[in-house]
């Protein structure tokens, strides 16, 4: 972590010397100032303790805000290049309204749990999985800089939210800890809150690994190495998940992962990638075939024996693997 912290900061200061000139350069300035003020805020919030106090805190989140729209990063103003990117496209804002739905949706899911006395099982939480991946498929493909830039907002709403339950901020604290009760697992040992993190982070790494994500098209273009943490994450491990804890009767050695697990997982990714190459999204050679099965095999045995944070390893080992090809 404090070495993602510290390349990030590095390349933030580098790119921020230079006004950006294509929309995805704009885009990737916006966010990553962004970001950056956030970790200036969470910094602050550590060190002067009279900025925990509610008012404080509330006037420091309008001072953030006001520094990420109206920070001198882009030409024009974040704010203004922001709506002139959202509304030049009427796909563009066809996404966002369903995404928006599926936030909307994802609320519903947390109040009905909330309304259970029983802590969310297995199958619960990985509703989350199928609806982000519900939201990353159709942006890789169609939105690659509208997704970009809606991880580093999500990746900041969740910082902000986190803040909101760890120092008891009226009036959200309650419901945020509530929640964080209900869904958390073994994971989550301390106080904070990393499953919904390392779900995001997971799922985004491979966009924020690869250079110009967005700006390759045809055979050129990463989106297999960009499927990486959905593939694993969105796909593999919930299949895994929820066939092996209903149908798994075989055992791994030295694991509690079921051997039907296993195989929900690398035939769920590979079933995955060949009906996207029949639908014409993904171009497949026989090499990057021959990588994707060898990583899928992988990335399935490491999901098997691993007792590591699942969400973020096997979108590295898939993206590693494939990458090669």
């Amino acid at each position: 972590m404090v070495q993602g912290i510290l390349l990030f900061v590095l390349n933030a200061i580098c790119r921020l010397w230079t006004l950006p000139s294509t929309d995805f350069n704009q885009l990737n300035a916006i966010m990553t100032s962004a970001l950056l003020c956030l970790l200036l805020v969470c910094v602050a919030l550590h060190l002067v303790r009279f900025l925990r106090k509610p008012l404080p805190f509330y006037m420091l989140m309008v001072l953030l805000l006001l520094a990420v729209t109206c920070a001198p990063v882009t030409r024009p103003l974040p704010l203004i290049a922001l709506l002139e990117f959202l509304f030049k496209d009427p796909l563009r804002l066809l996404i966002i309204l369903s995404d928006l739905l599926l936030v909307g949706l994802t609320c519903g899911a947390v109040s009905w749990q909330l309304r259970s006395s029983t802590r969310a099982s297995t199958r619960v939480r990985k509703v989350f999985h199928l609806l982000i991946l519900l939201v990353f498929v159709p942006g890789l493909i169609y939105q690659c800089a509208l997704l970009y830039l809606a991880t580093g907002v999500a990746l900041a709403i969740f910082v902000v939210m986190e803040l909101l339950r760890l120092l008891q901020m009226p009036p959200f604290a309650a419901t945020l800890t509530q929640a964080f009760d209900s869904f958390k697992d073994e994971k989550d040992a301390g106080g904070l809150a990393l499953t919904p993190f390392c779900l995001l982070i997971g799922c985004a790494l491979p966009l924020w690994l690869t250079p110009c994500p967005c700006l390759r098209a045809g055979k050129d273009s990463p989106l297999l190495l960009l499927l990486s943490g959905i593939l694993t994450v969105g796909v593999g491990d919930t299949a895994a998940s929820v066939l092996g804890s209903k149908y798994g009767r075989n055992k791994w050695s030295n694991s509690n992962r079921s051997l039907e697990g296993t195989v929900a997982f690398v035939l769920s990714i590979l079933l995955t990638v060949g009906l996207l190459q029949l639908g014409g999204v993904l171009v497949m050679t026989q090499a990057k075939w021959f990588a994707t099965i060898f990583a899928t095999l992988n990335t399935a045995l490491v999901e098997a024996f691993t007792d590591q944070v699942d969400n973020l390893v096997l979108p590295l080992i898939f993206y590693i693997i494939v990458g090669l090809a």
